[in-house]
Formats: structure tokens, sequence, C-alpha cells
């Protein structure tokens, strides 16, 4: 089956991540077995094997995951597939769901095996009220007015289940669902940010900006860049673990220029944008670092499809570096003027039109989940479904390895 999957977070009030649904297409949304019934009647679902494949730290930091099924899946021994702790995995249910007498005796069955439940809200509450008892959590849409009419439907009959607020794509609207009663939010809200009116950068960033400005030219300084690393301890054992992970075993390295100089520029570049980009990012929400990074491998892996093999390194930087106006606090061109990138990446993260542009946008569709456009642009360009799941897929196994290796292991290629 040719599935494009990408997982959404939904945060908790005090904006970390909670958990992540699968948003999801079958094939190309413009074909005919791209249709949305093509999920309703196969036997087996496919998100099972996609988590076994990406694994839960890689997709959701092991937090808890919401997975689509449908009236034929809870029919099915789904426990018999499930290779994940039960715990961690949530069934979705949408408003195809028959709320039968025999459809709540499997949902109950399933919560007993440890599965937690969640519905796609719906207006027929008294059809939906006998499954109460059984829901865990209830996502409702972007009406935050139509929260605390929810919240007493459900809290009179089970008070531990959780209303979502879905489409939360601004911090007032953060604020108003909050306010009205949703204990999880998930929308587009943490990708933005504020500019905050005194733009000065503390020293401990600036010395980052520093470091990602010395590498990024052609032929940059190795006792510059070692200077600039030792300003910094932590960054500078981060760095000296990272070379005596990835060297062949030998002499002993005597100094940060050793090591530099042992590493090559090639190697220092990737290390710098991906480790110093995740340092920079530890004072914002943990899913901005998340998203910078998959962005980045993904515009990497998408490179050769839009016909940009050529110009892979600057597509990784563009998508490293398109939430920095978040991780710097101040909107995006100031925080571009501070960050050196070619002219062509900061056109296209500044809203302009270019070749890296289309890209960018290509990402940000996918991400968001908006299959039909993801399908035209396929169509126009005559990219395979399956090449765009792939690229995608090791997007997040490649952040897999990356956040698994703090001393030891396996390099990101």
């Amino acid at each position: 089956m040719d599935l494009l999957v990408a997982p959404k977070p939904v945060f908790n009030r005090s904006k970390e991540v909670f958990a992540y649904y699968l948003s999801f297409q079958v094939g190309n949304a413009l074909l005919q077995e791209g249709k949305a019934y093509a999920f309703d009647n196969e036997v087996n679902t496919p998100f099972f094997d996609f988590i076994s494949q990406i694994g839960l730290e890689a997709l959701t930091s092991n937090k808890l995951i919401f997975i689509p099924v449908t009236n034929v899946h809870l029919a099915m021994d789904l426990e018999d597939v499930c290779s994940v702790d039960k715990s961690l995995v949530a069934l979705l249910m949408g408003r195809k769901i028959e709320l039968s007498e025999a459809n709540l005796k499997r949902v109950t069955r399933f919560k007993e095996l440890g599965f937690k439940t969640a519905f796609i809200h719906r207006n027929d509450y008294e059809a939906l009220e006998p499954f109460f008892p059984q829901t865990d959590f209830i996502f409702n849409t972007g009406d935050t007015a139509a929260i605390p009419i929810l919240n007493a439907r459900i809290k009179k009959t089970f008070a531990r289940t959780k209303v979502i607020a879905r489409g939360i794509n601004t911090d007032e609207a953060f604020n108003k669902a909050g306010l009205n009663g949703a204990e999880l939010l998930q929308g587009q809200f943490y990708k933005t940010s504020a500019i905050v009116r005194d733009i000065r950068v503390s020293p401990l960033k600036v010395n980052y900006i520093s470091l990602i400005n010395q590498v990024s030219q052609d032929d940059f300084d190795l006792d510059k860049f070692a200077g600039i690393v030792q300003r910094d301890t932590a960054l500078a054992i981060q760095f000296l673990k990272m070379v005596n992970s990835s060297r062949v075993r030998g002499d002993s390295i005597t100094s940060l220029r050793h090591a530099a100089a042992l590493l090559g520029q090639k190697e220092i570049k990737k290390w710098v944008t991906t480790a110093v980009t995740s340092t920079l990012g530890m004072e914002s929400p943990s899913e901005v670092t998340r998203l910078s990074m998959i962005r980045a491998r993904f515009c990497d892996n998408l490179a050769e499809m839009f016909e940009m093999v050529v110009h892979r390194d600057n597509l990784f930087l563009m998508g490293l570096f398109s939430v920095l106006n978040v991780i710097l606090e101040m909107g995006i061109e100031q925080a571009l003027e501070i960050v050196q990138v070619p002219e062509k990446v900061k056109t296209a993260l500044l809203g302009g039109s270019n070749d890296f542009s289309e890209v960018y946008r290509f990402i940000q569709l996918y991400e968001e989940g908006e299959w039909t456009e993801i399908s035209r642009i396929a169509l126009i360009r005559n990219m395979n479904i399956r090449e765009i799941f792939a690229a995608y897929n090791e997007a997040l196994t490649w952040y897999g390895r990356m956040i698994s290796m703090p001393v030891e292991g396996e390099q990101p290629e």
C-alpha cells in the first residue's frame, strides 16, 4: 500500500509534547486508488508496521501515539500486530466508526488489553455516551467555544476523559482553548514566534551563531573553529566525544585543533549545523528542535526529486534554519541577519519565490497533512508517492539515530 504519514504533536498546557497522532493519506489523493475510503476496508493497518520500522524513540520519544482505526480493524486482534508497549498506543476512532454494541465490546476488550482509546468528536452524544467510560481522549474541532459543553457531557459520565483541542494555530487560540477547559492541544502554534522588542541575543547563543557562521565559509580556518568551540565547555566535550566515537582508533587526541583536523571540514559542518541548532533550541519547545532536524534531512532527501542534487547541503541548511525565529525568539528577518545563509535559502525562508521555496513549501504541506496539494505536486513533477514516503521515513530514522548517540554509536550519514 502506498502511504503518506505525518506524525503531529499534541501538547499539554505547559507546551510540552504529550503525544503524537498520525495524519495519513493512502496513495495519491487525486487518483481513484487514493480516495479517502481506500483505507476503510483494509484488513491490516499499516501503522503498526510503520511504528515498528521507525521505532517509538524516533517517532514520539516514547510518548503516546494515536493510531487511526476503522470498523474492520476493531474486529481484528490488533494486539497481535502491536510490537510496542500497548499503554503507549491510543486507538483513534473517527466519525465513521459505528457506535454499536458490538464495537463497544471490542473497545472495552482493547482497553482491558492495555490500549488507550480516543474518538474524534461527533454530535451524536446519545450514541457516543455509552463509550465515554472506555474513552481516554476526545479530539475536538477548532471551535474552542464548544469545549466547555463537551467537557460537561464527558465529565458527568467519566471524569478521566481528556479533551484535545485541534486546529490551535496561534498563542491566542492556545490560551483561549486552555481557559475553555482543553487539557491537551494540537496545532501549528509552536512553529511561530512573536517579534519581541529586545532582539539582543544571549552571549551563549552568540557563540553558537559565530560557530555556524564560521563553518558556513567554503574553506574555514580550523584554528578559529577550535577557538570558538573551546569557549563553551559543554560544546567542546560534545565535539570531542563525537570525534572519538567516529574515528578509527589510533593516537590520542591532543587538542581541539587536532580533533578538528582528524574529522575534516565536511564532517565538522554536518556536526555544527545539527548539534549547535539542537543546543540553541533547548530553551524552546523540544518539538521545535525535532522539527528543524527532521525538516533538514527531509529537504536533503527530496533534492533528487526536485532536481536539486547539487544544492543538497543548502537544502539541509534551509530545513534546519526554518524555525530559527522560534529558537532565537525574534522575527525571521532579524534571525537571518544574524546567521549567514546563502541568498536563495534566505529568499525561501522569507517567503520569496525560487526553486528552494518550492521544496520548503512541500515539506510544510507534508507535515501539515495537506495530502491533496502534496498529490497535485507529485503528479505535476512525476514524483512517486512511495519515494516521498521513503524520504520522510528516512528523515525520521536519521533523527532517531541522532538523538540516540550522545556519546558513542552510529554517526549520521
